[in-house]
């Protein structure tokens, strides 16, 4: 909102001293015209920040929940597709942790068919920043033993401090796109190449995060 309010004090300006080199009554008319153009400018400002802002929070809305790639597993079997995808079971999960943000998720990925494998933890954390967007920062665990299982537990997350994750290099940028939502990176850090696909994408009931296709189970 700040930066988009100095843009339009920037254009107001601008307005402002063309007028001043015009006649008395014109400049007074130039410069309702201007502050019209202020408000305008502001008020259009608010409404993208408030659509930004509707959009993660239907994002929020659809990411929670358990799933599995076990269709795509089951294809990459019948086409005998080699390497085939591992078969991956994904809890997402909404946590409270102050300390790193509003919007946190904490992830599990573990083998569908031996949860006691453990693949990977990790925590998303979501926020509408007015240039980018809706932006996505993704954790790492400093010790991820510590927070295993943390889904039957999401309490625990409460205790979570900076100093126990640190922060993937790459931010996720997520547009929505009809009823579904597109992650690309955020180009100025790491530019994805021309014609990749995205990231990851989102919609009810299923997700792709990279080349694996998961759909919800509950």
């Amino acid at each position: 909102m700040a930066e988009c309010a100095r843009a339009a004090t920037a254009r107001a300006a601008a307005t402002a001293s063309a007028a001043a080199a015009t006649a008395s009554a014109a400049a007074t008319a130039m410069a309702a015209a201007t502050a019209l153009a202020i408000f305008g400018l502001l008020g259009a400002c608010a409404d993208e920040s408030k659509l930004r802002e509707s959009e993660m929070i239907q994002l929020l809305a659809l990411l929670p929940g358990r799933y599995d790639n076990s269709e795509q597993a089951a294809s990459d079997a019948g086409r005998g597709a080699r390497p085939p995808h591992d078969l991956i079971a994904l809890i997402i999960v909404k946590v409270y942790t102050p300390r790193l943000g509003h919007h946190l998720f904490y992830a599990q990925e573990m083998a569908a068919d031996d949860p006691r494998r453990v693949m990977s933890q990790k925590m998303y954390s979501f926020q509408v920043d007015e240039k980018r967007g809706i932006v996505e920062t993704v954790y790492q665990f400093v010790e991820p033993l510590r927070w295993r299982d943390g889904q039957r537990n999401t309490e625990l997350f409460t205790s979570v401090v900076t100093e126990d994750v640190q922060a993937e290099g790459c931010q996720l940028l997520w547009k929505k796109s009809g009823e579904r939502f597109i992650a690309t990176h955020d180009p100025g850090v790491c530019p994805d190449a021309a014609g990749a696909a995205p990231q990851a994408e989102l919609a009810a009931g299923v997700l792709s995060i990279g080349d694996y296709k998961f759909r919800k189970t509950r």
